[in-house]
Formats: structure tokens, sequence, C-alpha cells
């Protein structure tokens, strides 16, 4: 009995069927043998099987082979299949072929095809004839195909018609075609009006528009609604946005959700996203993976990067590899960095090289950082008179650590007047030891109140001169004893040997004599001669009232002794002042840190995708 169930032998032995020929082609194509379907196509072509010659002008299109295909298409052509000659003008679109593009979109256009009209118009844009362009595209933007009205909108903006352009693109918007809503709200953003933006927008990012999904993200981020950015950079950046991607792993690395970060950050990477290479280097910088920062920083530099450039000298600085960070360092210089300039500088004077420190930082001489460090230098090596000059424009810049050194290096040269100017733009400035100097200035030209000002903030800081001064000055000068011993027992109490001699002399003055003792009997366990002397003094007027007391009674030869004994007088409102003493300030690191550049200045105002103004063409290849 013979057998009635299909395979591709029954085929073979049904001669002279071109739809079994091409049932045969389709089946080998679905398999992926495609030289076995092009075989059993051609035979089904022969017998003029316009579907078969359709289907190899597609085939032999999408393989390049453009002479082959355009075989095909011209039988499936004259065989009645209007689509072949929609391909072959789109064949010719692709490969710049505008000429022959016209020859056969204008057979389908005339023929009432909105493909071909729209199609013809895009040709006759690329070829500047904006009169046919807008005839074409007029017909089909009427009969309401979408894509004609985006691209009339797009002739219209070109030729300075922009109302009627807005209207194409409104038009088009209704017939919800993405691009159009997608330029009118650039179009709205451009006219400040936010909310007509967003609005369009936000469809957009429901039908994951990424241009459009990328634009209200970076209002959002503009705005610093961060939770909304993302939302909508996600969407973007996960259909391959790239400037998505970017921003997306932006926000997260600010929020320290360093995975995520890293992930959108390699994403932009791998399509060659220079800033993404530097951020990511800064990630791994700032985490303290260095050969991963150097990676990254190396990437974005090998794109003219000037920034990483500089933070990759600077991680071969710290590392002590010199030859390599100068080598990025100057690399950077010439590209017009100048933090690489300051950092060569500090490279040059932390390895001992001071001649090339100077002149290093001699080009960046306008720059306060760079002025204090010149001004170090001249000081340092005593070269008062250039220090000088380097202090000068720092403090002119606003540095209250420069008036303070001024004030020292004037005050070493015995120029009290502008030491004490010096001290007091450092003062203004809240300079602790400059207040410390200063008091010390206005106590010698008895200007006590000022002086007392001066001490107060330093005094509460534990500097032991500064609360000894404050005790003098409530002692001698004011009268107010509980001050003055409340100072003074604060300087006391750090073992200030002047405090404890004053404390003995106020307790004298107020008839406390077993105090005074205290006193100078800690003084002079402490070794001090002036204590010493008082708690002697002390003694002896103590036998001096007992001899007096039985010289009263007439008793053995006291009143002898009385009238042969010294008379002692002292001097009450003696004190003695304490020797100057700063707050040392313990510096954090003695090495200098190179500077880094951890952020790139983006205005993100200019970042927006701009109005789309390329013609699109609708293609019918299946």
């Amino acid at each position: 009995m013979k057998s009635t169930k299909f395979s591709i032998k029954n085929i073979k032995n049904i001669p002279h069927d071109p739809k079994l020929f091409h049932t045969k082609g389709a089946f080998y194509e679905k398999m992926g043998r495609i030289d076995k379907a092009i075989q059993s196509y051609k035979v089904a072509a022969d017998y003029e099987y316009v579907k078969s010659q359709y289907t190899l002008g597609n085939i032999y299109h999408s393989k390049g082979q453009y002479n082959e295909a355009e075989k095909w298409y011209s039988m499936a052509y004259k065989n009645g299949d209007e689509k072949a000659a929609l391909n072959l003008g789109d064949m010719y679109f692709n490969i710049q072929g505008y000429e022959y593009c016209l020859y056969w979109y204008e057979k389908v256009a005339k023929l009432g095809d909105l493909q071909g009209q729209n199609n013809l118009g895009v040709v006759y844009f690329k070829l500047k004839d904006y009169d046919r362009c807008e005839k074409w595209l007029k017909e089909a933007c009427e009969c309401n195909f979408s894509r004609a009205c985006f691209n009339l909108g797009i002739l219209y903006s070109t030729i300075g018609r922009e109302e009627e352009a807005i209207e194409c693109y409104k038009k088009g918007s209704v017939l919800l075609d993405e691009n159009c809503k997608f330029n009118l709200a650039v179009l709205n953003q451009r006219e400040n009006d936010e909310k007509g933006a967003i609005s369009l927008y936000k469809y957009l990012h429901k039908v994951g528009h990424t241009k459009g999904c990328f634009n209200i993200g970076l209002m959002m981020e503009i705005s610093e609604n961060y939770e909304e950015a993302e939302r909508y950079f996600i969407k973007s950046a996960d259909k391959e946005c790239v400037k998505s991607q970017y921003r997306l792993a932006y926000i997260y690395d600010r929020n320290e959700e360093f995975e995520d970060a890293i992930e959108y950050y390699e994403k932009s990477i791998e399509k060659g996203n220079t800033l993404s290479k530097y951020r990511l280097g800064n990630l791994y910088n700032k985490k303290n993976e260095i050969e991963q920062a150097k990676t990254y920083y190396e990437m974005a530099a090998n794109d003219n990067m000037i920034a990483a450039k500089n933070n990759l000298a600077g991680l071969y600085f710290e590392e002590k590899d010199y030859t390599q960070a100068i080598k990025y360092y100057e690399e950077a210089i010439v590209d017009g960095c100048r933090e690489s300039v300051e950092n060569i500088g500090d490279l040059y004077f932390q390895s001992g090289d001071i001649e090339r420190a100077i002149s290093y930082y001699l080009r960046n001489s306008d720059t306060l950082s760079c002025q204090i460090k010149l001004g170090n230098i001249y000081d340092d090596a005593e070269n008062h008179e250039e220090a000088i000059v380097w202090y000068e424009r720092a403090s002119e810049n606003g540095d209250g650590d420069a008036n303070y050194k001024l004030g020292c290096i004037y005050k070493d040269m015995y120029d009290k007047a502008n030491a004490r100017k010096y001290f007091e733009k450092a003062a203004d400035k809240t300079h602790i030891n400059a207040r410390i100097h200063l008091g010390e200035i206005l106590f010698e030209d008895e200007n006590y109140e000022k002086a007392k000002i001066m001490f107060e903030a330093p005094a509460n800081e534990d500097n032991v001169y500064s609360q000894h001064m404050l005790g003098v000055i409530y002692d001698i000068f004011y009268k107010d004893y509980v001050n003055s011993k409340y100072w003074y027992e604060k300087s006391r109490a750090q073992q200030c040997e002047e405090s404890i001699y004053n404390l003995g002399m106020l307790s004298l003055k107020l008839n406390e004599d077993s105090e005074a003792e205290k006193y100078y009997k800690e003084g002079f366990n402490l070794g001090n001669k002036k204590c010493e002397y008082m708690l002697a003094r002390l003694y002896y007027k103590k036998s001096l009232d007992m001899y007096e007391s039985l010289a009263q009674e007439d008793y053995n030869d006291c009143k002898s002794i009385i009238n042969n004994m010294p008379k002692l007088s002292i001097d009450f409102d003696e004190v003695l002042i304490a020797p100057f003493e700063e707050i040392k300030i313990v510096s954090e690191e003695e090495d200098y840190v190179p500077t880094y550049i951890l952020d790139s200045k983006e205005d993100l105002c200019n970042e927006f995708e701009n109005l789309l103004d390329e013609m699109i063409i609708d293609t019918d290849i299946k």
C-alpha cells in the first residue's frame, strides 16, 4: 500500500509543483540548511513562483549579496509583489544608493503605499530636495502614517518652520508614535513646560523608549529625586543605554551601594564610557583596592582623561614608584592639569629635590597651597625675605596660618608692629597660637583687657602660659583674687612654678600664711629658689613674731635680739611671669599625600538627549 505520510522524499517525486518546492525550501531554512533551502526556492522561482522569488531576494539581501538580491526582488516585483520594490529601495538606501532608491520607492508610492511614500520622502530629504520630500511625507502624514508625521516634523525643523514641526509631532503623538512624543517632550523642556515634558516622558518610560527614560531620569537626578531617577535609569540601562548605565552607577556609587555601582559601571565600560572607567577607578581607590583602581585609571588615561592620569600618578606616588608617577603627572600637565603640577612638586619635595619642587610650585604660584608650601620651604631655610613674600601672598588669599607665621618671623626680627599686625589677622581667623602671641604683646603694651580676651581661648585649651597670664592679670591689675586664684590653680596643676610662687604671694596678701607656706613648700620641692627664699622669709617672720612676744615679757635677751634682727619688707605685688609657651599642634601626617581628583565636573543640563533629527524609513524585510 502506498504511503500518504508527508516527507521530503514524497516532495522530490512530485514534479512541476512550485508550491511544494517552496514548502521544501522553507523546511530546510527552518532547519538552518540555507544552501539546500536556496536550491529548493530556486526550483520554485524558476516556475515563476513569486513567493520563492521574494524569499530568495530576502536571503541574498541579508547575506549582503546585493546583485543576487536585486535579481530575485526584480522578478518578484514583475510578478506582482509590490513589497519587493520596497525592499529593493531599502537595500539601496542602506548602501546610500539614493538614485536607485527613488526608482523603486516611487513605483509603490505612486500606487498609494504609505511606506513607499514615507521612504521616498526620506530619500528626497537625503538629497536635499525639500519640496519633493514635503510632497510625499505630507501625503503619507495626511493618511495618518505616524512615521511620516515624525519625518515631516524633522523636515519642518530643518527648514525653520518650527510651528508646523510641532503640529506634526503632536499628530504623530496622537497616533502613538514614540519618536514624535520624544521630540515633543524635548521641545516642551526647551519652553520650560516641565509638566508637559514629564507627562510625555512617563509614557515613553512605560513603552521602554531608551532616550525618553534617560531624559526623565536625568530630570529627576537634577532635582535630587534620586529614587525616581534610579527607577527611570534602570529601564533604559537594562536596554543597553550606556548613558543611563553610567548615571545609574554614579547614583549607586554616591549611595555607597558599591556592588550595584560596579555592575553598571562595568556595563557602560564595555561600550567605551570613559567617565565610568574613571569613576570606577575612584571607587576602588576609596576602597583601598589599589590594583583594581590602577586598572580602571589606566583605561581612562588611555582615553586621554586628564583626571585619571593624575590619579594613576598619585597611586604610584604613594607607592614611591616615582618613575611611573612622574610619567603620568607629566602627561596630565601637558593636558593642563593644575593638580598634577602641585602633586609633582610634592613628589620632588618628598624625594629631597627641593629646587625642582620649587620650580613646580612656582608654576602654580597663584594657588594658596603652593604659596604656603613656598613660604614653608624658605622659612625652614631661614630665608625670611622670600618666606615673607610667599606668606604675604597666602595672607592676601585669607590663610590664617600664613598670618601667624608672618607674625612669628617679624617677632624674631624684633619688628613688634608688624608682628602685632599679622598676629591680629591670624587671631581673627581663630588661630589659637596667634592669640597667645598677641596676648603677650598686648600685656607688654599694658593693654590688659584685650590681653585677657586673647588669653581666654588658649587657657581653656589648657595652655599653661595663658592660664598663668590670666592669673597675673586678675591678680595685679584687677585685684580680683578669686579669678586670679582660679587660673593660677589651673596652671599649678600642670606644675607651673611661677603660678605656685604667685599663689604663695597672693596668700600672704590675704593674710593666709599657712596657705602661703603650703605653696612655697610645693615650689621648694620642685627646686624653685624663689619659693625656697620666700619659705625662709616666712619662717623668719614667724621667729621674729615669737621673739617680739617674749621681749614684751622681758624674757632673757629677747629685746636685744629684736633690736639686732633686720626688718624684712615684702613687695606683695611682686609676681613671676611664666615662660612663653604655645599649644603644640600635632600634624596628622608628615608625608605629602597626593591630591586626587575625585570628581569630574559635569553640567547635567547639557547631558539631555536632544531632538531626534534623523529621518527613519519603514522596512519590510521578513
